[in-house]
């Protein structure tokens, strides 16, 4: 019999649907926490974002009102306590937050990228200068910049010129000391001395001769005597002849040594001419061969101002006839004949009496010393040497006339530019004396011919530079803060607040200090004013060197002063005198500038305003307004902007900067002072269905809860 096995199916479809709704909640619960978890972090980022900015905007006011810098100055306990704070209110800490449950697990604070930073520090200024550059400044630099190209071109010719009259003023020295000595040789009277002492010798010789006969004879009677008494007689005259023989003697070795002494000397006079006119020959050698090259170079140079190469080749051509005109070749033969006869007269004074005097024989026929070469001669001028009354003006510009600040030791030692160990103070040797008339003008040529480079470079510079050096002139105090006939406005810095009536470290030259960086601020201005001088002094030594009336004037006066020297000294004596003519010049150009004048790059005549005698025509045109070589003191300075160091200014900028807040804000530093803030933080939430360790195996933190990370970096 079959047993029947009852099944009961009762309940199968609850447990079914409930396994599936389970699945279904579990699914959604997952979906539903990371759709949260999604929107937290969007939360947690934008609230991250907010307490960033919110600190941020605790930036130093008087950095930006007066610099229009961004940066804030907070010690970390501040910072970290007051984005805490902002960021807790943001994602509603503390408040009943039944969807997110927000709770802060970490927060991590960097204060990133200093203002020291130069290229942070240049993009906020060039931001701050993006619509307040004047365009306009461009192309007035542009023309200004060439001319003073073209000025330091001439500079390199007219340094060329006076290297090569320095050359043949030289030769001219020694042209004098040769004639000098050609004087003394031919002056000495040899022939006359040495006759008189050679016939006195001559004289000693024969009587020494008799009394040595005289002698021979008594001594072969003494021999062949026999008579005692008799032999006593001869024996006393012998002893006498023997006396008197050497008194003959000691009297010729005398006169001998008499003889040797005046061809020692007549040898020292001609040993000396003979070096000069060897140094002559082989200085004229070098000055021919030095004129050639630059004649050619001059010749083929499409370089410079026309008119300082025609003149050069002019002055070069002069001194060349100046050289021809000297026979220092032609007496050196006659200088090596003497100096061996003498040598030969030495030698044989040590051997037979003949010999010797027929060497005096040779000596006593020296022919004359003929030395030509051109001389200035005599000449009167009205003129007026007036170099020590320029020297005297001179330094009476550079007196220092009010006491000005220097930055003590501690504030220095704690500028960014000393901390960056890239540039040392600049302890430059200054002197109003380093424009001199010996090498000091000379120098100065030398310095703006030497910068020739630079200033063509300077074009390709110039937009680049724009910004910061425009920052540098609206933001920085400087001398003459107005040109004449301006409006007070123009004094304002970017602002249109006055910068002469805030409170700073300097007194003044602010902007001399970023050019020259001297901790002094009376030496960067006496700085910046040879800096400036330099280049009148070469655009006024130039306008003379083209100015035919006015050389003429010049060369009178050095022939006045030269008188009887050698012609090849008077170029460089009348380069001297334009040194000084166009220094008086300079230092009224100076003068004016500093009262707010503009004064034309290159002078004409009508524009000329001194005379030789150091009188001042005040009434002579400065020239037209819109002449676009038309300079005055700020353009200088921007001019000398453009040729300073991009990190030299930006550091120096950044020392200003200190020095002048720190008045304020004791403790100030740019080092501190940052533009960036990243913040790295910790959030978690809760979960609504599940806690997933996959949410919380980073942090530890309970399965209830999953971990946000939010990391954000925020400048300015």
């Amino acid at each position: 019999m079959k047993v029947l096995k009852i099944i009961n199916y009762r309940g199968a479809i609850t447990v079914f649907t409930s396994i599936v709704l389970a699945s279904i909640f579990l699914v959604a619960g997952i979906f539903t926490d990371a759709a949260r978890i999604k929107l937290a972090q969007a939360q947690v980022h934008k609230a991250n974002q907010t307490a960033l900015s919110s600190v941020l905007a605790c930036y130093n006011n008087e950095l930006k009102d007066l610099y229009g810098l961004f940066g804030y100055n907070l010690d970390y306990e501040t910072l970290n306590d007051s984005y805490e704070e902002y960021f807790s209110k943001n994602l509603n800490i503390g408040s009943r937050d039944f969807l997110y449950g927000f709770n802060i697990e970490n927060i991590r604070l960097e204060q990133a990228f200093s203002l020291q930073n130069n290229e942070i520090f240049e993009n906020q200024l060039k931001e701050f200068m993006k619509y307040r550059a004047p365009v306009k400044i461009v192309s007035d630099l542009l023309s200004k910049i060439q001319g003073i190209s073209n000025l330091s071109k001439g500079s390199k010719i007219y340094r060329r010129k006076v290297e090569t009259e320095r050359k043949a003023g030289d030769i001219g020295q020694l042209q004098m000391l040769l004639e000098e000595k050609a004087k003394s040789i031919n002056n000495s009277d040899i022939a006359l001395e040495l006759g008189e002492l050679k016939n006195k010798l001559k004289e000693k010789i024969s009587v020494k001769a008799g009394i040595l006969n005289e002698l021979s004879r008594l001594e072969g009677e003494f021999m062949n005597e026999e008579n005692s008494e008799i032999r006593d007689s001869l024996l006393s005259s012998i002893s006498s002849i023997k006396e008197e023989l050497q008194n003959i003697e000691a009297s010729a070795s005398g006169l001998r040594n008499t003889m040797l002494d005046t061809i020692n000397q007549y040898k020292s006079y001609n040993s000396e001419a003979l070096e000069y006119a060897g140094n002559i020959t082989l200085q004229k050698q070098e000055l021919i061969k030095r004129m050639e090259a630059e004649l050619e170079s001059v010749a083929g140079g499409t370089n410079g101002i026309e008119e300082v190469q025609k003149a050069y080749r002019d002055s070069m051509l002069y001194i060349k006839s100046l050289v021809k005109e000297d026979n220092s070749e032609a007496i050196t033969e006659i200088l090596e004949r003497n100096m061996n006869n003498c040598l030969n007269s030495i030698n044989s004074a040590s051997e037979s009496d003949d010999s010797f005097l027929m060497t005096i024989d040779q000596l006593c026929s020296a022919a004359e010393i003929n030395y030509i070469f051109n001389k200035c001669v005599p000449v009167s001028s009205e003129e007026e040497d007036n170099r020590d009354r320029v020297l005297q003006l001179l330094e009476q510009a550079f007196t220092q006339k009010v006491q000005l600040k220097s930055i003590e030791n501690n504030v220095f030692n704690q500028l960014p530019s000393r901390k960056e160990q890239q540039q040392r103070e600049e302890n430059i040797d200054w002197s109003f004396r380093d424009f001199n008339w010996d090498r000091g003008a000379e120098k100065q040529l030398q310095y703006i011919a030497d910068r020739e480079s630079s200033f063509s470079g300077l074009a390709e510079n110039l937009v680049n530079q724009l910004y910061i050096n425009e920052y540098i002139m609206g933001t920085f105090r400087h001398d003459v803060a107005l040109l004449k006939n301006e409006d007070e406005s123009k004094a304002f810095n970017l602002r249109s607040v006055s910068k002469y009536e805030r409170e700073g470290y300097f007194s003044c030259f602010e902007v001399e200090y970023i050019i020259n960086g001297n901790r002094d601020e009376a030496v960067n201005s006496m700085l910046l004013k040879s800096e400036i001088l330099a280049l009148r002094l070469a655009s006024n030594v130039i306008h003379i060197y083209t100015d035919a009336a006015k050389m003429n004037r010049l060369i009178g006066l050095a022939a006045a002063l030269s008188s009887w020297s050698a012609g090849l000294a008077a170029p460089i004596l009348q380069t001297v005198l334009v040194f000084s003519w166009a220094m008086l010049e300079s230092l009224y150009d100076l003068e004016q500038l500093g009262l707010g004048d503009k004064i034309v790059l290159f002078k004409n005549k009508e524009q000329w305003k001194t005379d030789l005698s150091g009188l001042v025509n005040k009434n002579n045109p400065s020239g037209p307004e819109d002449n676009p070589l038309l300079l005055s003191y700020q353009d200088y300075l921007r001019v000398f902007l453009l040729l300073t160091e991009r990190d030299k200014k930006l550091d120096r900028i950044q020392d200003l900067v200190q020095m002048n807040i720190a008045l304020s804000r004791p403790g100030f530093t740019v080092e501190n002072t940052f533009v960036a803030l990243q913040a790295d933080t910790d959030v978690t939430i809760k979960n609504l269905f599940l806690g997933l360790p996959i949410f919380a195996s980073q942090s530890g933190v309970k399965l209830s809860r999953s971990l946000i990370n939010a990391s954000m970096l925020l400048s300015y």
